[in-house]
């Protein structure tokens, strides 16, 4: 929907991301936007407990409606049951440009209504091609003179990614060797694809939750190429610092209901807080303790791995060193190798003074080493097993006495871990699977955190996760470096990690490039030096 600029915020609550994302400075179009969707009284119960209460929402065409809330909060349930995955509870009602729909409906139906969905995972086939995504899920003849034609196959590709405005991409290139914002706009191009011309609605869920400022700038000017399509953008997300360079209006659920409809434009950051958590959420303040005890727990020299070149770096007990980089720096492998994931091509790390080499995460756990992956669903927890048996997985050694198994108190350890770290639903045998990514990301915490380590990695550990249960992940970080833990903290978000961190570590193509302290450090120039060299840097900043 056509807005001005937000005007008159205070310096506390003016929203951060405003760079340029290709929203034109007046984009008043002579229709007035017609209501391209309704839902009302949109209810989901699963096992006697609602997911969803009465929910009620508006798309427009041609906007960018954003749906907040907390993990947990129904926003996945509702995605699902738009795009036909799940069936909603009977009294719901639903229009698609007037006409009503009926309930329930498939996903295939979904898709010939319009309703075109591309999820976080993108569900693309990283060793084929562009063209080959595109094609994958269409049929052609198999008969003995049938063809395959491919030339109009890459032309038609090069085409819908124009619309999009990149049509420089080579529809040849394996879809895994492109950035990951570039990736993002091959999924939506291609669903936009599926669905021709008929596309109404386009639901993105959390597309920038891994991307750094400068390649979700390059995604929104994509997603603002279908706006004015007329096409109407249903946008999931945390990071609310995006919200008024992208977004039109927001629609916030808490617990399964409806909390309010706002326009951006009249709405600061302090304000959506509030109706997202229904409290105040203080900022990350820098709250941390001395930077070192004087303790060295981990001198790593010379680390060289895939990406990696000649890493070297000192942490001490207490002290919090961030990792900035972009995507591909070595940010990741960095933490694999540090816990024994991956071996490095050359280099020592030495615990307490000990020169120790890790073949397997065991040998990393047995120095007392812990990591919370980048991907809580796939390296952070078993997905068919339950919450009380993710907690106790490092730590069941606790429980054995003898060659018995308390289970008494290994449930009674489960339940105080449960209420410690505020897990909700707070069940220890609901499956892990169907935690929400907030609640997850706690139980992953908790896991390794009660194993009482001497260092402790986070990569990226509160991507995809609501304001709330942020503030909560930032505490616990700083309590572990407050009870001496060494931590190293690998972000995207580096105001955050300025504010928690004590040195930012900066990646630049797998090289250390700055090494400072963060007093006075500001996240302009941690961006500079992840962009470029040392020497640029210095110039830039002076």
């Amino acid at each position: 929907m056509p807005r001005p600029p937000a005007a008159g915020m205070e310096t506390s609550t003016r929203w951060a991301f405003t760079r340029d994302c290709g929203r034109s400075a007046d984009m008043t179009t002579a229709d007035s936007p017609r209501t391209v969707l309704t839902v009302r009284g949109l209810s989901k119960t699963f096992v006697g407990q609602k997911a969803l209460d009465g929910v009620n929402l508006e798309l427009r065409s041609g906007e960018v409606h954003a749906l907040l809330g907390q993990n947990g909060c129904g926003k996945s349930t509702l995605i699902k049951c738009l795009a036909g995955f799940h069936h909603p509870d009977e009294g719901a009602e639903m229009t698609l440009d007037g006409v009503p729909v009926t309930l329930p409906f498939e996903p295939a139906q979904a898709a010939a209504m319009g309703l075109v969905f591309v999820h976080q995972d993108l569900g693309l086939i990283p060793n084929l091609s562009i063209t080959e995504n595109f094609e994958a899920s269409r049929r052609y003849g198999t008969g003995l003179f049938s063809r395959i034609p491919w030339s109009r196959m890459r032309e038609n590709t090069t085409a819908e990614l124009a619309l999009l405005g990149h049509p420089d991409l080579d529809p040849d290139r394996p879809v895994g060797r492109l950035p990951i914002a570039q990736q993002t706009i091959v999924a939506i191009a291609r669903a936009l694809s599926s669905a021709g011309e008929g596309a109404k609605i386009l639901v993105l869920d959390e597309p920038t939750a891994a991307l750094p400022d400068s390649e979700a700038a390059l995604l929104f000017k994509a997603v603002r190429r279908v706006v004015d399509r007329g096409v109407a953008v249903l946008y999931v997300t945390h990071k609310l610092e995006e919200l008024s360079a992208f977004a039109d209006r927001a629609t916030i659920l808490r617990d399964g209901r409806n909390v309010e409809t706002v326009d951006i434009a009249d709405t600061d950051r302090d304000s959506l807080v509030r109706l997202i958590v229904g409290r105040e959420v203080e900022a990350v303040t820098r709250a941390h303790g001395p930077q070192s005890t004087g303790r060295e727990l981990m001198d790593v020299r010379g680390i060289s791995g895939k990406r990696l070149r000649d890493v070297s770096f000192k942490v001490g007990a207490g002290e919090i060193i961030g990792i900035a980089g972009m995507l591909g720096s070595g940010r990741s492998e960095l933490a694999r190798i540090l816990f024994g994931a991956q071996e490095p091509v050359s280099g020592t790390i030495s615990v307490q003074g000990k020169e120790c080499r890790f073949r397997t995460p065991r040998d990393a756990v047995a120095r007392k080493i812990a990591l919370i992956p980048e991907n809580r669903r796939r390296d952070g927890g078993v997905l068919d097993m339950s919450v009380g048996e993710n907690l106790t997985m490092p730590s069941i050694g606790r429980f054995w006495h003898g060659v018995r198994l308390s289970k008494a108190a290994e449930r009674q350890w489960i339940s105080q871990q449960i209420r410690d770290y505020d897990v909700r639903p707070a069940s220890s045998g609901r499956l892990f699977r169907v935690l929400s990514g907030g609640n997850q990301q706690k139980v992953v915490i908790a896991k390794w955190l009660e194993t009482n380590p001497d260092i402790v990695i986070f990569d990226e550990p509160v991507q995809g996760v609501d304001i709330g249960a942020r503030a909560e992940i930032f505490d616990l970080i700083s309590s572990a470096a407050e009870r001496g833990a060494a931590v190293l903290l690998i972000s995207s978000e580096i105001e955050q990690m300025i504010a928690l961190s004590h040195r930012i570590l900066t990646l630049r193509h797998g090289r250390i490039v700055a090494d400072e302290s963060t007093t006075g450090l500001t996240a302009g120039k941690v961006t500079q030096s992840m962009y470029f060299d040392g020497e640029r840097t210095k110039e830039t900043t002076q």
